[in-house]
């Protein structure tokens, strides 16, 4: 009996065989029992290899380090006579314990190897589990390494497909075999990728960007800073407690001698400082770390050229683009900290992951950076084109209309639920009647600012929209990277005569859409995203093909106006299809 998941991942139960699934991007995962034979392409030349031994060493420092925590808590400091004294050292020793324990089954478990069309792996702690991912479906190949692999010469290879975690991780092998496989994968020649030296590498790329300190400034510029730095004082004063430092009562008497006579409110101030400083310092350590050594080029290969981006002090990582699956580019302005021109860049490409929960997704090409230096990146990116410099057109005053509608409507909703609370004596009586104005100073400035953020245009065959109120979107895509327009009005905007028309595409986030339109600017800007797509629902105005009107003998369809030859086609509601009930 098995059950196949949405993301292609098969659930199997018993040992009869081989149970194997292929998911939307052709990765192939199974269950296969112990001794069982993998599928795929059996080629004699492309014995199964194991990871490198030195991962062994690797774990076993690790755990021996995982050790020092509780031997120093018990035999140094002596903290306390018994155990559940020390229980934060005590979980650190006994995360560090069970990690490497598993690392070293995880070891003797797993075996890959790479074909003429296969890359494969078999892996799995308790379940046995194969993947196999066809190498045209390859998409990206990261090279990671945190410290401990550094120091041992290893390296982390992640092979994706396109889905939000890889395919297939290689964790770990030597540094050589790292950037063999990678350059393999992605170019398609072993013996090149082994031949060839740094010297040679070098002499193929294009700097487009590097890393500059001044961007430190725009990624510790975050209101996160207050969370993070309450966190890191928590943790720093309970690691510190272990070796019998009070980390807080020290800053408690530091404040004291700073100002003995300091009241509640000075003490309230010092910690708020104390706070922050810990977030903007732990943002600024974080930020290094990330982006030490970052650069942005451009590397040529045999088959075209792609989008390299190196970064990371202590774990480095290198993510491959190739420009033959980029679609365009976007940059997003977050709200709170436009006024500094605070950017983030990605780019529009198909088959990369637009999520990463361990960092930066593959289509960001650029750390947070000034607008100005976003768009010199994205002119370099797309050196046929400056789409993201164009002016674009306005919308209607309609949609100012409706953002200032809801304006309006949010904060009497609000206002009227706080009195109901006050009335029900669960609120004081001075909540509604400070939240209901402050509500209403600060909903209409948004919603002009929500309005002005929303424009189109079409640029040298690129599609520009832009949109957004706590994060402005400003997306670039190529006419050919559309394959489908997606059209939604509610009732309020049926009403003032606005729509918001949508792209779907096979690249970076699938759909991207341009809210609030009018009717006349959706018929323009319909032909120029799918040329011809509306044609057969249309009605051509008056003074049609040979002088003749379309439809009846007055020159328009019977029971319709006249249509006004400068407003364009009119859409026939008629011949539309019906829409589908499972809509």
């Amino acid at each position: 009996m098995s059950a196949v998941d949405a993301g292609g991942a098969v659930d199997a139960g018993g040992t009869g065989g081989t149970v194997d699934a292929v998911d939307a991007v052709g990765t192939v995962v199974g269950v296969v029992p112990d001794g069982a034979a993998p599928t795929g392409d059996e080629a004699p030349d492309a014995p199964w290899e194991r990871l490198h031994p030195r991962l062994i060493w690797v774990n076993l420092a690790r755990f021996a380090l995982s050790l020092v925590p509780t031997l120093l808590s018990v035999f140094v400091f002596q903290t306390g006579s018994d155990l559940l004294d020390n229980w934060p050292a005590m979980i650190m020793t006994g995360i560090g314990v069970v990690v490497s324990v598993g690392d070293v089954v995880r070891w003797l478990r797993t075996r890959y190897r790479v074909t003429e069309g296969l890359v494969e792996i078999r892996t799995g702690r308790l379940v046995r589990v194969s993947r196999q991912i066809p190498r045209d479906r390859i998409r990206a190949v990261d090279v990671k390494s945190k410290l401990r692999h550094r120091l041992a010469g290893l390296r982390i290879v992640s092979i994706s497909s396109g889905r939000s975690r890889p395919a297939v991780k290689l964790d770990a092998v030597t540094k050589q075999m790292a950037l063999t496989l990678q350059r393999e994968l992605m170019h398609g020649d072993r013996a090149a990728a082994e031949g060839e030296d740094g010297a040679e590498a070098a002499a193929k790329e294009t700097p487009i960007a590097e890393f500059r300190w001044r961007w430190l400034v725009y990624h510790v510029l975050n209101f996160t800073c207050v969370l993070l730095g309450g966190l890191l004082l928590w943790s720093l004063h309970s690691m510190l407690l272990i070796v019998g430092v009070d980390l807080v009562g020290s800053l408690n008497d530091l404040r004291h001698r700073l100002a003995p006579d300091g009241g509640t409110a000075l003490a309230w101030l010092y910690w708020a400082v104390v706070v922050v400083l810990l977030g903007y310092c732990a943002l600024a350590c974080g930020f290094v770390m990330e982006n030490w050594g970052f650069r942005l080029v451009r590397v040529r290969k045999e088959d075209g050229t792609a989008l390299l981006t190196r970064r990371g002090l202590f774990s480095t990582r290198e993510v491959h683009r190739d420009d033959r699956r980029m679609r365009g580019i976007q940059i997003g302005e977050p709200l709170l900290t436009r006024w500094i021109g605070l950017t983030e860049t990605t780019v529009l490409s198909t088959g990369l992951a637009v999520i990463d929960f361990s960092g930066d997704p593959a289509t960001s090409i650029l750390p947070r950076a000034p607008l100005s230096e976003a768009r010199r990146v994205a002119a370099l990116v797309l050196p046929e084109a400056r789409p993201l410099e164009a002016p674009l057109r306005r919308h209607p005053r309609a949609a100012l209309a409706r953002r200032l509608l809801w304006a309006l409507v949010t904060p009497v909703v609000v206002a009227g639920l706080l009195v109901w609370l006050w009335a029900t004596d669960v609120v004081a009586g001075w909540i509604p009647a400070v939240a209901g104005p402050a509500l209403f100073v600060l909903a209409v400035p948004l919603a002009v600012v929500a309005y002005r953020a929303l424009g189109h245009t079409l640029v040298d065959n690129y599609l520009v929209l832009r949109c957004g109120l706590t994060r402005r979107v400003t997306a670039a895509m190529r006419t050919e990277a559309v394959i489908g327009l997606k059209v939604r009005q509610s009732l309020f905007q049926r009403r003032l005569g606005v729509l918001t028309a949508g792209l779907s595409t096979a690249a970076g986030e699938r759909f991207y859409q341009a809210p609030d339109m009018s009717v006349d600017q959706f018929l323009v800007f319909a032909q120029e995203a799918a040329p011809g797509l509306l044609e057969e629902f249309l009605v051509e105005p008056v003074g049609g093909p040979e002088g003749r009107p379309a439809g009846g003998p007055e020159g328009r369809p019977k029971g319709r106006p006249e249509a006004d030859p400068e407003s364009g086609p009119e859409i026939d509601a008629q011949r539309l299809p019906a829409p589908s009930p499972y809509a």
